[in-house]
């Protein structure tokens, strides 16, 4: 994780608005001025003094993990995460620092993996500072709701992340998450159209390319090859209209296209048709001879 812990502390101490997590990059997604219009529109955070000093201490419990390993790690996560969740507690009254405080302590409990301890934060976080928190705090309850295989509960969070800026990156997560949980529980025809939904609610270039990869590995997993392959046509052809032109953003999509999983399951699968017509055929041939 980048220093999240100490950058967000750090803007809230300057009175600066958390930011939203950035999506993936290779290219904007659906209504983002939209969005960063909104967002600029909104009144900077005042924190109190007493708030500063406990995210400070927070702060240097979290760094005392970096580094460690194992149980030692496990112990520094959870004594950080407790401090957050106590700051949550202790400054209610100051939603921003509330909320903050929440979602850091989710992202801690999170690594430690008390994954229920996670959620409960990632709701409260959510609720708490909904603009700010309201749909990255839904998509981390949703994973860890997933993550502990209470998926019904994990699909409806997810739908509720993915209405929040329905054209933002983390609503494409929601969406496909949506899906791929569909198809893990058999209902394929679900999940092909839940997929084909998300691919036509993606941005050019690496989201689309996401989406593509899976419908056409549902598409596989169905057994209709042909529109296996629409789909990775798609994410191809939508490339190549993209008309990228900084050569950094090319040789990333390009990558992503030849690395599609995919193609080699659409290989494999033809190869395994192409040989059960093989054996058919031959099965055929030796009942002639034998006749």
């Amino acid at each position: 994780m980048k220093s999240i812990l100490a950058t967000w502390c750090v803007w809230l101490c300057l009175g600066v608005p958390v930011l939203a997590q950035h999506g993936e990059a290779g290219g904007k997604p659906a209504g983002a001025t939209e969005a960063g219009a909104s967002k600029a529109a909104r009144p900077k955070v005042q924190t109190s003094g007493a708030a500063r000093e406990a995210l400070a201490a927070a702060k240097e419990l979290a760094n005392r993990g970096r580094g460690l390993r194992g149980a030692e790690r496990g112990h520094a996560l959870e004594v950080a995460a407790v401090a957050y969740d106590k700051i949550a507690a202790d400054f209610s009254g100051e939603p921003a620092v509330a909320a903050l405080a929440a979602f850091t302590a989710a992202e801690l409990w999170r690594q430690q993996g008390s994954l229920p301890l996670a959620e409960k934060d990632y709701l409260l976080a959510a609720s708490v500072d909904a603009s700010r928190f309201g749909q990255r705090g839904l998509l981390g309850a949703a994973d860890m709701q997933r993550r502990q295989k209470r998926n019904d509960e994990a699909m409806a969070t997810y739908a509720k992340a993915a209405a929040l800026e329905p054209g933002s990156a983390r609503a494409q997560d929601a969406r496909l998450w949506q899906a791929r949980l569909l198809q893990a529980a058999q209902r394929l025809d679900d999940a092909i159209a839940a997929f084909q939904s998300a691919l036509e609610s993606a941005t050019p270039g690496s989201q689309t390319i996401e989406a593509s990869n899976f419908l056409a590995l549902a598409w596989i997993e169905k057994g209709d090859l042909d529109a296996a392959a629409r789909a990775i046509d798609h994410a191809e052809q939508s490339v190549t209209e993209l008309g990228e032109e900084d050569p950094v953003v090319q040789e990333r999509l390009r990558k992503a296209l030849e690395t599609m999983s995919a193609k080699k399951g659409l290989q494999r699968a033809r190869d395994k048709q192409n040989q059960a017509g093989k054996d058919a055929a031959g099965l055929e041939a030796g009942r002639e001879q034998s006749k």
